[in-house]
């Protein structure tokens, strides 16, 4: 099986089984929630100045969100039913093909608020790129907006698709509906559960390592970066790393007690994408968070 490939499977198992365990249920508070919280400092790489530049700044973004491991290399998107039974019928759509039918302000409420102008969308990762400055979003739009249309249509989910899986979700499963019974969520689900614990700011020098690791890091350890719902669990370990072997360990994977480890996604604990002022940014936020919360 290929990277890819246990990518797909994995995340999607951690999604769809891991239930609340020693965590609590969700806050059923997210209607207060409905902006999108946009950053106002960017990724390394927003100041560019010529189109080449901010397609070149949105595909490092594409690549830092995955977008091609579920949606394919070439974006001709993958049924996720293939891995997961449960989840037969749901694609990863072949964007190559959507994406020229929806407008950018269309994409943007898709990335930002997690809504399609059709139908409920499920997986994606709106969650997390909803809080990438406006620059950032342009640029990742403006790549988006090069992908060669290819392949063919995928399908939409089926009718009750939504209703099939949360019936067969476990009793303790950590998301809950208003009347506090197990519910598969959609992306917009996510979006405003994300919203409502969003990481805190800690100080205008650290705005570009929250945005970091509230659009990174918040993917495998929650929004609030306290394990909840994650199978990575919080990073309070972090707080055993020195500047040095924390870098290292965001560079190779590499713990401080030199164990390699890989994401819940199967996938490496790496980020060769990230530039040294980047990691050195996201370092800097979390060890101040992880040493806020500890008083």
């Amino acid at each position: 099986m290929n990277r890819i490939n246990v990518y797909i499977l994995l995340i999607v198992t951690s999604i769809i089984f891991f239930s609340c365990g020693n965590n609590t249920k969700q806050k059923n508070d997210n209607d207060n929630y409905s902006s999108p919280v946009i950053s106002s400092v960017s990724f390394d790489g927003s100041d560019y100045t010529t189109d080449q530049e901010k397609i070149l700044h949105g595909k490092r973004l594409a690549n830092l969100f995955a977008c091609n491991d579920c949606h394919m290399p070439n974006y001709t998107g993958a049924n996720f039913g293939d891995f997961i039974p449960l989840l037969d019928g749901l694609w990863a759509t072949n964007i190559s093909l959507t994406m020229p039918k929806l407008s950018d302000e269309q994409l943007e409420k898709l990335l930002r608020d997690g809504k399609h102008p059709e139908r409920n969308l499920f997986l994606m990762p709106s969650k997390t790129s909803q809080f990438l400055s406006k620059r950032d979003m342009d640029a990742l739009i403006a790549f988006l907006r090069t992908i060669p249309e290819k392949g063919n249509p995928t399908p939409i989910p089926p009718v009750g698709f939504r209703d099939s899986v949360t019936a067969k979700l476990p009793a303790d499963y950590w998301r809950t509906d208003k009347d506090g019974k197990p519910s598969y969520h959609t992306a917009e689900d996510e979006v405003m559960y994300y919203r409502s614990h969003s990481l805190p700011n800690l100080s205008k020098e650290l705005l570009q390592g929250k945005l970091i690791a509230q659009t990174l890091c918040s993917s495998c350890h929650g929004a609030s970066l306290d394990g909840i719902g994650e199978d990575a669990g919080d990073i309070s370990n972090a707080i055993n790393y020195g500047t040095s072997s924390y870098k290292k360990f965001l560079t190779s994977g590499i713990t401080v007690d030199g164990d390699t480890i890989l994401t819940p996604f199967g996938s490496e604990h790496i980020f060769p994408l990230l530039t040294d002022s980047e990691i050195e940014s996201v370092i800097a936020y979390t060890k101040r968070l992880i040493e806020e919360n500890r008083h």
